[in-house]
């Protein structure tokens, strides 16, 4: 990184996700979808249903795609319930190339009121985050599972500082510059651990030992932040594989099942 580049490009670049098109596998899956569309602040967001049932919502991380859960979605149709998934904006085939997290947070709310017998929401990485922080008193989920989520906003920028060897200065423009677009409060509006202390829903958090991207150290803290939830750890599995892997698909269908039956 140069140092004569502006806070602003900083900014820009930290916001600026890797897009990624639907492989083939995914687009078998989605023709096997119907597709709907969700009107939200005025801009259009398509997400795509599957399955009877339950509902379970499906929610992908960052410079990712809603293909990385279709795995899981797979074994949940198998299941007996009905799957929604969607590109999280700007990721995909959504539009954009910067994320937003306040249009995000408004999408996945505009989602929780849309969706009918909506169940359950199992979040990826980033969407764990975007999912909690997104939380509101009249979601009708039962349950979350979070898999190999981040603490915060604030552990993203400190990532961020790592890959691009940025030194104090520049760290502190970066935050300062995030601060007065999105407010002084945006580290705790962006934080799965503040989300999860407020939120009374049954939680599962999931992270793989071999996570070196979020450290499974995370896990723990989120769990103990979250006065309702359990952890489970998935031995070798690593940041982005965990989510293809037979076990994570045990793991959240054994999950599902124990909620419904303590209905």
């Amino acid at each position: 990184m140069s140092r004569t580049e502006s806070v602003d490009d900083l900014v820009e670049r930290f916001y600026t996700v890797v897009k990624l098109p639907h492989d083939p596998f995914t687009k078998a899956f989605l023709n096997r979808c119907r597709s709907h569309t969700l009107k939200v602040n005025g801009r259009f967001y398509k997400y795509f249903q599957s399955g009877s049932g339950p509902t379970v919502l499906l929610v992908h991380g960052l410079n990712t795609n809603l293909g990385s859960m279709v795995a899981i979605a797979e074994e949940l149709l198998a299941q007996g319930y009905r799957v929604v998934l969607f590109d999280v904006p700007p990721h995909g085939e959504a539009l954009g190339t910067t994320c937003d997290p306040s249009e995000i947070r408004a999408l996945l709310r505009a989602l929780y009121d849309r969706l009918t017998g909506l169940r359950a929401v199992v979040c990826h990485s980033m969407g764990g985050l975007w999912a909690l922080t997104a939380w509101h008193a009249g979601v009708s989920a039962r349950t979350l599972v979070s898999i190999s989520s981040p603490p915060g906003k604030k552990f993203l920028v400190e990532r961020f500082a790592e890959a691009n060897s940025l030194d104090d200065d520049r760290v502190r423009g970066l935050v300062a510059e995030i601060e007065r677009r999105f407010g002084a409060t945006v580290w705790d509006e962006y934080s799965a651990l503040s989300a999860a202390r407020a939120n009374d829903v049954a939680g599962l958090v999931v992270h793989g030992t071999a996570d070196t991207y979020v450290p499974p150290a995370h896990a723990g803290e989120l769990h103990a932040n979250w006065r309702n939830s359990t952890v489970e750890l998935v031995e070798g599995a690593d940041h982005f594989d965990i989510v293809e892997s037979s076990e994570i698909r045990k793991i959240v269908s054994a999950h599902l099942r124990s909620v419904e039956e303590t209905r």
